[in-house]
């Protein structure tokens, strides 16, 4: 018997401007937030981010998430949270705050090793 995984099709919901966008948190960042988790009508949602190919205005996909993809996005972002520090979290994130290991920091540099798997 062949096990199949469940495979939801992404439902892209709404496109946006970038900086109309409610960031919750950011999974993967190279100069701009490329995709995470973000807040739509108070709802969680995914979002992905291409780099537009001229000057064009930098658009946001939103996806529409199911129960099983919410949790599975509230628990990556509360493990980087407690493993690595709230520096790439919105709205918690503080101005200009950037990587910092926090006390005691034997324990945050092995949270660190464990959640990159080193």
């Amino acid at each position: 018997m062949n096990s199949k995984k469940r495979i939801m099709k992404r439902e892209l919901i709404k496109t946006l401007p970038y900086n109309k966008v409610d960031f919750r948190w950011i999974n993967n960042h190279y100069d701009v937030h490329l995709n995470g988790s973000c807040m739509l009508n108070g709802s969680l949602h995914e979002f992905e981010n291409d780099y537009p190919e001229d000057d064009e205005e930098m658009m946001v996909k939103i996806y529409k998430l199911d129960i099983l993809s919410k949790l599975k996005w509230y628990w990556r972002q509360w493990k980087f949270e407690k493993c690595i520090g709230y520096h790439w979290t919105y709205p918690q994130r503080k101005q200009g705050q950037s990587f910092y290991y926090r006390k005691p920091k034997w324990l945050y540099v092995r949270l660190f090793n464990w959640y990159y798997k080193r």
